[in-house]
Order: structure tokens, then C-alpha cells, then sequence
């Protein structure tokens, strides 16, 4: 999951010259697209924030100050975005099908971490799982999936 999160953090570490510029867009536009599942019912709670820094951290590997910079970064950054569409394209040009389904996944997590699916929150997964071209099956099968991780981890 996330080949291309591992490949374009390589490729910084390493300070290679060669990242490319879609890569980049589309590591951005999933940030964007967590941050925007978290602040969509117009906050941030701890609970959102903690579990994007966990899938920076445990999934993304990145270093906890790093994942801390980008996350902060793009919460600051997102009051100034309008649309979504060019995130979704981003994503859609660079990934799998498999792999825009756990973003959309993670997102399900994001959105259900406080317990409460407001209006808002439905209305841009359901948004977003069209515009990464997710079946209506599959979105709804990984908001089960995210449900039970959630769960699981509240044992």
C-alpha cells in the first residue's frame, strides 16, 4: 500500500534530483484528503489529528516530527482550498484501483474516529468515492472494514 508515498520519500531522503512532479502532487493530495475528511464538520478533534498522524507514521513511515510538519502544514493550508476535484485527479493519475480504495478507507477511519457521521461527512465520501471512480460496493464494504479497525482498536 502507498508504493508511491515509500518511492517519493526514498527519493528525498536520498536527495535525488529525479522526483517527479505528479508524485509529489498526488502525495499531497492525499494529505489534503485526510485533512479534509477530518475538518469537514468544521473542526479538527484530537481524535482526527492523532489518526492522520498515525497513518503518516505506521503506514507511511514517516518520522514523527516530519509527519507532525506536514500535517500541520496542510491543516493551515487547507482553509484556502475550494474543490477537491484536482486532488481526486492527482490521485486517480498515479494510483490503482486497490490503492484509492485504502484511501478512501483511511478516510472512512478519519470521518468515524468521534463516533458520529454527521451530513457533511457523508456527503463527501460519498463525493469523493465517485471522483476516485470506488464502486458504491466497494466504498460501502470499506466503511465496514473502517468500522471494525476502529473498533478493534477501542478493545
Amino acid at each position: 500500500m502507498f508504493e508511491i508515498f515509500k518511492s517519493t520519500l526514498n527519493k528525498v531522503k536520498n536527495n535525488e534530483e529525479k522526483i517527479e512532479k505528479d508524485e509529489v502532487k498526488a502525495l499531497s493530495s492525499i494529505v489534503s484528503l485526510l485533512v479534509e475528511a477530518a475538518s469537514i464538520d468544521g473542526k479538527i478533534g484530537d481524535d482526527e489529528k492523532n489518526k492522520i498522524s498515525s497513518i503518516l507514521i505506521n503506514q507511511l513511515k514517516l518520522d514523527p516530527i516530519k509527519a507532525k510538519e506536514i500535517l500541520d502544514e496542510t491543516i493551515s493550508l487547507s482553509g484556502d482550498q475550494i474543490e477537491i476535484w484536482s486532488k481526486t485527479s492527482d490521485i486517480r493519475k498515479e494510483l490503482d484501483y486497490d490503492e484509492r480504495l485504502n484511501i478512501l478507507e483511511l478516510m472512512w477511519e478519519i470521518v468515524l474516529v468521534d463516533d458520529v457521521l454527521d451530513v457533511f461527512e457523508a456527503q463527501l465520501m460519498r463525493r469523493v468515492s465517485g471522483l476516485l471512480y470506488i464502486s458504491d460496493v466497494d466504498s460501502g464494504n470499506s466503511k465496514k472494514r473502517a468500522l471494525m479497525k476502529l473498533k478493534d482498536n477501542n478493545l
